[in-house]
Order: C-alpha cells, then sequence, then structure tokens
C-alpha cells in the first residue's frame, strides 16, 4: 500500500489530456501577463532614474538592476509602480487577481485523470473568464507599452479581436 500523500493517479485519457492543455495555456497566458507588468516597472524605474547602462559599468549596471527586478517580484507592487489612470489600474488589477487564480488556485485538486473528477463544461466556462480578464489587462500593457515606446497602436478592429482570439486559442479543443 502507498502512503495517501503520493501521487497514484498516472491514467491519462484523451479528454483529460485536453483538460490539461487548456489549463497549460491558461498558465502561459497569466505568465505572459506577470511577465510584460514586471518588465515594465523595471523599465520605468530606470528611465524615471536616468540609469543608462552607457554611464554604468556592466558589473554596476546589472547589479542595479538586479536590485529592481527583486524590488518588482510582485505584480501588485509592479502595477501599481506604472502609476496609470484609475479606470486601467482596476483593468489592470483584476487582471492580477484573474492571474492570481490561474496560477495558484485554479488546478488545486486536480490531479492525474480529470474525467470523471470535474465539470468539463465548468471549468471551460471559469477559465474563459479568468483568462479573459487577464486578455484586458494584457491589452492595457501592451497598449501603455507600445505608447511609452513611441510604437505604433493596433486599430480598433485588432484590439476588439485580440481578447476574443487570446480566449480562444486557451479553451478551444
Amino acid at each position: 500500500m502507498q502512503p495517501y500523500t503520493f501521487i497514484t493517479d498516472f491514467e491519462r485519457t484523451e479528454n483529460s489530456d485536453v483538460l490539461h492543455a487548456v489549463l497549460g495555456r491558461a498558465l502561459i497566458i497569466a505568465t505572459r501577463f506577470d511577465a510584460i507588468c514586471k518588465t515594465t516597472a523595471v523599465e520605468l524605474k530606470l528611465k524615471r532614474e536616468c540609469i543608462y547602462k552607457s554611464i554604468m559599468t556592466d558589473e554596476d549596471y546589472e547589479n542595479y538592476t538586479c536590485k529592481i527586478l527583486k524590488e518588482y517580484s510582485n505584480l501588485a507592487k509592479s502595477i501599481k509602480s506604472i502609476d496609470l489612470p484609475d479606470d486601467i489600474s482596476v483593468i489592470l488589477r483584476n487582471a492580477r487577481i484573474a492571474r492570481n487564480s490561474v496560477a495558484h488556485d485554479l488546478t488545486k485538486g486536480f490531479m492525474g485523470c480529470l474525467d470523471n473528477k470535474i465539470d468539463k463544461n465548468e471549468l471551460i466556462r471559469e477559465v474563459s473568464e479568468l483568462v479573459m480578464n487577464i486578455a484586458y489587462g494584457d491589452i492595457a500593457i501592451s497598449l501603455t507599452i507600445s505608447l511609452l515606446n513611441h510604437e505604433p497602436v493596433p486599430n480598433a478592429e485588432f484590439i476588439s479581436s485580440y481578447k476574443d482570439r487570446i480566449v480562444r486559442w486557451v479553451v478551444e479543443t
């Protein structure tokens, strides 16, 4: 007899693999949102403080960048430091909450073959809702980055379909 703390269900079915793939793609979108927010916060801090690699030694610049990366290792702190208007901050806050749900809560208790353990339709609904919130945050931070970098902003048609394309990519099986 195996101790109950070890995983014993290693059965894989086509349906279970599909659900695991949906969860994996949701995690990819959540991770992307986290990374671009943190990177933006770091870049803005470097620009605000006028710290440029050309005026520092490579070692000093690397040490300073590592210090800032540690300072913004928390998503909430990164988003707050970007200091956007309240309506955009709300979108980013909702995306952060959805990201945290995907990264920390969504799969609690999931193990092995999911066929008889969860309601597929309910899982897809929940993942769709979370990913939609992350997609709105992705749009907000991506547009912010484009504006900060003086890059062209996509047209309204692209923006309005972007969130739907993300959700479909994640949940379509």
